[in-house]
């Protein structure tokens, strides 16, 4: 009975909070620059990005999920490299008016394609964090985003890359 009483209380006062959850949709593009071991056979390039992030109104942390693709640029004789990418991550917001900066971490997977025929792409888990800034007011805005990914490569060393992303949020 005890037990109950308090899963009802604690729904009670979950409900609210959960019902006042914001969906926001993102899209952005931006810039891609390779580090590390990625910085030997790749040149910066571009990325595109889409994600949707659930926060609720009273709690500074929501969850994001994204995907994102991101074309390096030719080195020389090395061919173009490519990323496709699917990352889960918690965000913290801190308040502020007009600009709201933010934190970002997380994990995700990393699939990347080499254009050479007969080298098949590979596939591989990563984290990554960032510092960004919402733009605008609650509803439609912006969003600014500088995100470090480190992608752990089987053999092949890490695949360290920094991203720069601009883009509108809905």
């Amino acid at each position: 009975m005890r037990r109950t009483a308090y899963l009802a209380t604690l729904t009670l006062l979950l409900l609210p909070s959960c019902a006042s959850a914001q969906v926001r949709l993102m899209v952005g593009a931006g810039v891609t620059n390779p580090m590390s071991d990625l910085n030997e056979v790749a040149d910066a390039g571009w990325n595109l990005m889409a994600g949707m992030q659930l926060s609720v109104a009273a709690l500074p942390v929501g969850l994001r999920a994204d995907g994102a693709y991101h074309s390096f640029g030719e080195q020389g004789a090395n061919p173009r490299t490519s990323m496709l990418s699917g990352a889960l991550s918690l965000v913290v917001t801190f308040p502020g008016v007009g600009l709201s900066p933010y934190l970002l971490g997380g994990v995700g997977m990393y699939r990347t394609s080499i254009d050479v025929s007969g080298v098949e792409p590979e596939s591989d888990s990563g984290i990554h964090g960032a510092f960004g800034v919402d733009i605008g007011a609650v509803g439609f805005g912006g969003f600014a985003e500088v995100r470090l990914v480190n992608v752990s490569a089987e053999g092949s060393g890490n695949r360290r890359f920094v991203s720069a992303t601009l883009g509108i949020r809905m």
